[in-house]
C-alpha cells in the first residue's frame, strides 16, 4: 500500500521542492536523445546499425565525461561547470542535427554525437550527491532516491512521447532540436534553484586516492552490476522502435515507451515509501529476474496490444531497481567521493546502454526483434545472479514491510 507520509515530510522543504522541479526540464533529453538520434539517423540512412552506432557514440561520450566531471565537482563544487556545459550541449546537439540532415560522412556524425555527449551538464549526479552528503536519515534518503528514479522515469515517459509527436510533424530532427533548447533553458533555471549551494562544501584536507571511489571493493562490484544491467536495458529499449517499425506504425514507439515507463514510475514511487528488510543486493536481484522474464515475454509478442502489455509488466521493475542501485552505491561509497561515485555509475550505465543499442541494432538486422529481446533476457538473468557477489548492505528504515 502506498504511504505518502515520507514524501510529505521530504517536500516540506520548499527549497528542495524547487530544486527537484527545476531539474526535470534539463533532464528530459535523457529520454529524448538516444531515441531521437536513433530515429533521425535511421530515417536518413535506413540502417538500424548506423543509428545504433550514433546513439552508442553519444552515450559512451556521456559515460567517459561523467567521472572526469564528477572528480572535478567533488574537488571544486559544481558551480563553475553547470551552466557552461548546458550551453555547450545545446549547441552541440544543433550541430549534430545539421550533420545528420546534410548526410555528412558517418565518422563526422559519430564525432558530433561524441562531442554532444562529452558536454552534458551534471544535473543528476549533483542531486544524488546532494542527497548522499545530506544529514537525512536513511528512510528519508530512500524516499529522495525514489523521487530521483521517478523523475528519470518521467523523463523516459515524456521524452519518447515528445519524439513520437515530432514523427507526426514530419521529422525526428525537431525532437533533437527541442532537446537542445530544453537543456539550455533548464540548466540555467536549475543553476539558480539553490541546488549548487545545497550540494554542500568541498571536503578539504582529505587525502584522495588516485582511484577515487574505485578503491573500494564493494563500489567496484556494484558498478559492474550496473554495467551489466545497463547492457540488458539497452538491448531491451532498442527493440521498441524496431517493433514499431516492423508493425508498420513507427509513431507508436511512444506508446511502447510510455507503457514501460508509467508502471516503472508508479512502482518506483511506491518502493520509496516503504522499507524492506532484505539486503539491497537481493532486492536488486529480484528486479533483475523480473526484467529477464519481462524481456522474454516481449520477445514472443506479435500484436501491438500484447507487446504493450508485456512492456507494462516489464516496466514494473525498472523504478525499484534504479532506486535500489542508487541506495546501494550510496551506502558503499565513501562520503568524500560521493559525486564521483555516482558519475562512475552513470559512466558505466551509459556505456552499457550504448553497447546495448549498438549490439541490439546488429541483432535486429540479423535476427529481428526476437534476437535482441532474448539477448536482453539472458543478460538480465546473468546480472541478477551476479548480485550475490556484491557486499550486503541494508537501508535502515523506521519500520519493516
Amino acid at each position: 500500500m502506498l504511504n505518502l507520509t515520507p514524501y510529505r515530510t521530504l517536500f516540506a522543504d520548499r527549497e528542495l521542492r524547487r530544486i527537484v522541479l527545476s531539474s526535470i526540464l534539463p533532464r528530459l533529453p535523457f529520454g529524448m536523445n538516444a531515441l531521437g538520434l536513433t530515429l533521425l539517423v535511421q530515417s536518413q540512412t535506413a540502417s538500424f546499425t548506423r543509428a545504433g552506432m550514433v546513439s552508442a557514440a553519444y552515450m559512451c561520450a556521456l559515460a567517459i565525461q561523467a567521472p572526469i566531471i564528477g572528480r572535478y565537482v567533488d574537488q571544486n563544487s559544481p558551480r563553475a561547470v553547470m551552466l557552461p556545459l548546458g550551453l555547450l550541449h545545446a549547441i552541440a546537439l544543433l550541430l549534430l542535427v545539421f550533420a545528420v540532415t546534410q548526410q555528412a560522412p558517418l565518422p563526422l556524425v559519430l564525432a558530433a554525437a561524441f562531442f554532444a555527449g562529452v558536454v552534458f551538464p551534471p544535473i543528476s549526479m549533483t542531486i544524488r550527491a546532494m542527497y548522499r552528503k545530506s544529514g537525512m536519515p536513511d528512510a528519508q534518503k530512500q524516499s529522495a532516491f525514489a523521487v530521483e528514479s521517478v523523475i528519470m522515469e518521467t523523463c523516459f515517459i515524456l521524452g519518447p512521447l515528445l519524439v513520437s509527436l515530432t514523427m507526426l510533424a514530419g521529422s525526428p530532427a525537431f525532437a533533437v532540436a527541442a532537446s537542445a533548447v530544453m537543456t539550455a533553458v533548464g540548466t540555467w533555471h536549475f543553476s539558480r534553484s539553490g541546488a549548487i549551494a545545497r550540494w554542500g562544501e568541498v571536503e578539504r584536507g582529505v587525502e584522495r586516492h588516485w582511484l577515487g571511489p574505485l578503491k573500494s571493493f564493494g563500489v567496484r562490484r556494484a558498478l559492474v552490476l550496473s554495467f551489466c544491467f545497463a547492457i540488458g536495458i539497452g538491448l531491451n529499449e532498442i527493440a521498441l522502435p524496431a517493433f514499431a517499425n516492423a508493425s508498420g506504425f513507427p509513431a507508436r514507439v511512444g506508446w511502447f515507451y510510455a507503457a514501460m515507463s508509467i508502471p516503472s514510475a508508479i512502482m518506483g514511487f511506491a518502493y520509496g515509501s516503504r522499507h524492506f528488510s532484505w539486503p539491497l543486493n537481493r532486492q536488486i536481484m529480484a528486479t533483475g529476474l523480473w526484467l529477464a522474464v519481462g524481456s522474454a515475454l516481449m520477445a514472443v509478442c506479435s500484436e501491438t496490444w500484447s507487446f504493450l502489455l508485456a512492456c507494462a509488466l516489464t516496466g514494473l521493475a525498472f523504478g525499484p531497481m534504479i532506486t535500489a542501485l542508487s541506495l546501494q552505491l550510496g551506502k558503499l561509497a565513501p562520503s568524500e567521493y560521493s559525486t564521483e561515485a555516482f558519475t562512475w555509475s552513470m559512466t558505466l550505465f551509459m556505456i552499457g546502454l550504448g553497447i546495448g543499442f549498438w549490439a541490439g541494432g546488429g541483432l535486429i538486422e540479423r535476427f529481428g526483434v526476437l534476437g535482441t529481446l532474448m539477448a536482453a533476457a539472458a543478460l538480465m538473468t546473468v546480472a541478477a545472479i551476479c548480485c550475490l557477489g556484491v557486499p550486503e548492505v541494508r537501508n535502515e528504515g523506521h519500520n519493516a514491510s
